[in-house]
């Protein structure tokens, strides 16, 4: 009776070696090394594994790469999906400069595509008016053509207010 109970955990043993062993042999194939950001981009360093190859891509193209992305383990692949998320929530947008304009009355904004070298140049009404735009700006740059624009329909309206009161004082005489 003792003997079997010696045999039964041993095969239990083996079971559990095997399956461990079984896990390892579906190990990954690649592994993150190092993630490198930058102000407008985000570059991950992944090696071979048992290897001294190493390869630079973005998160986008591992996580689109279904067959890159199933040789990473559950963590790896976790940090790249965030990653991958984090930079589409940045803005696509940035003020470079504002500067008052004479022939509209108003100030434009000058604005530059964060991956590229397109400059656009609006006025703070527009760009409110262009839900696109909006979206891919960053708070601050939000606020700032918010006050803007509230700022300049303020002044459009006064003066509007000041002439229709200088024709009806003409009217009256």
């Amino acid at each position: 009776m003792q003997l079997k109970k010696v045999a039964s955990l041993f095969e239990y043993a083996g079971w559990i070696f095997k399956k461990y062993n079984e896990q390892r042999n579906q190990d990954d194939i690649y592994r993150l090394i190092e993630v490198k950001k930058s102000t407008a981009n985000c570059k991950v360093v992944i090696q071979l594994i048992g290897k001294s190859i190493f390869s630079e891509f973005t998160p986008q193209e591992i996580v689109t790469n279904d067959r890159l992305l199933e040789g990473f383990s559950k963590k790896d692949i976790r940090t790249l999906t965030y990653l991958a998320c984090e930079s589409t929530k940045q803005p696509k947008y940035k003020i470079i400069m504002q500067k008052f304009c004479f022939h509209f009355n108003k100030i434009l904004f000058q604005l530059k595509k964060c991956n590229s070298n397109e400059v656009i140049m609006r006025t703070a009404n527009e760009i409110s008016l262009d839900k696109n735009l909006i979206n891919h700006l960053s708070h601050a740059d939000i606020q700032s053509i918010s006050y803007t624009a509230g700022y300049e329909h303020y002044l459009n309206e006064k003066d509007e207010m000041a002439v229709e009161k200088n024709k009806t004082k003409e009217n009256v005489k």
